[in-house]
C-alpha cells in the first residue's frame, strides 16, 4: 500500500508538466462580415453641368446657315434609386436618376439673341462595376437620356421677342465613377456624365396672332459632375467570409 501511495505521489510532478505542455484551445471567433453591394438604394446628389448647343437656320441662305453656338452652364441637383447585384468583385445594376439644373446662356449672331435655359435632365442607366476592396467600388454605366429646353429669339435692335420654343429631347448618355460604402447601408459616389442629343429640328413659335413657325437645327450635348449620398437596403445582408 505505501508503494502505490509513493508512486502515485511521484506522478503528480509528471502529469502536471504534461498538462501545462498541452496547447490551449484559442476561444472561437466568428468572422467578420464583409461588405456587399448586392441590393436596392435611393439617394440625392448636387453638382453641376454645362450645355454646348449649335444652332443653324435650315432656310437660311448658305452665309447666314450658322447662327454661333453658346455653352449653357449651372448648378443641379436631384435624386437617384436603383438596385445593384454582385458577383464576385463584378457588380451590375441599373439606376434611373432626375435633376433640376438651373443651366443659361445667351449668344449674339445675325442681329438676334439667342437663349437657352435647361430646367430638367435625367437618365436611365445600366451600371457595370468592379469592387478593388470590399467598400470600394468603380464602374462606367450608360443608357438613355432626356433634357427639357427652353429657348427664346430676341432682336437686339428693337428687343421684341421674336420667337420661344419648349422641348423635351431624347438621347443617349455614358458616365463612370466610384462609390464608397462608409457606413452599413451608407454609401457616397463621385461620377462624371455626358450626355448627347444629336442635331434636332426645334420649331420656335412667333407671338404674333394667328401664331407662326419657323424651324432652327440644334446640336446639343451636356456634361455634368455630381457628388451624392445613397442609403442602401441590403436585401442578401451581409457576406460571411468563409475559410
Amino acid at each position: 500500500m505505501k508503494k502505490l501511495l509513493l508512486v502515485a505521489l511521484l506522478a503528480l510532478p509528471v502529469e502536471a508538466s504534461m498538462a501545462a505542455d498541452m496547447a490551449v484551445k484559442a476561444p472561437y471567433r466568428a468572422p467578420a462580415p464583409v461588405a456587399s453591394w448586392t441590393g436596392c438604394f435611393v439617394g440625392a446628389h448636387v453638382g453641376g453641368g454645362w450645355a454646348r448647343k449649335d444652332y443653324t437656320d435650315p432656310l437660311a441662305p448658305p452665309v447666314e446657315t450658322i447662327l454661333g453656338f453658346h455653352t449653357a452652364d449651372g448648378f443641379a441637383g436631384g435624386g437617384q434609386v436603383g438596385c445593384d447585384i454582385q458577383s464576385g468583385p463584378w457588380v451590375f445594376g441599373i439606376q434611373g436618376m432626375a435633376a433640376g439644373s438651373d443651366l443659361k446662356a445667351t449668344h449674339l449672331a445675325l442681329g438676334d439673341f439667342y437663349t437657352t435655359s435647361i430646367p430638367w435632365f435625367a437618365t436611365l442607366t445600366a451600371r457595370l462595376g468592379y469592387a478593388v476592396q470590399p467598400d470600394l467600388l468603380f464602374y462606367v454605366r450608360g443608357g438613355a437620356a432626356w433634357v427639357r429646353d427652353r429657348e427664346t429669339k430676341v432682336d437686339l435692335v428693337t428687343g421684341l421677342l421674336e420667337g420661344t420654343a419648349n422641348v423635351t429631347r431624347t438621347g443617349w448618355t455614358v458616365g463612370a465613377g466610384a462609390e464608397y460604402l462608409f457606413a452599413p447601408n451608407w454609401s457616397v459616389f463621385g461620377e462624371y456624365g455626358y450626355m448627347d442629343f444629336g442635331t434636332s429640328r426645334i420649331g420656335y413659335v412667333t407671338p404674333d396672332v394667328p401664331p407662326a413657325f419657323f424651324p432652327l437645327d440644334i446640336r446639343q450635348s451636356v456634361h455634368t459632375v455630381r457628388v451624392g449620398v445613397n442609403y442602401r437596403f441590403n436585401l442578401a445582408g451581409p457576406v460571411v467570409a468563409r475559410y
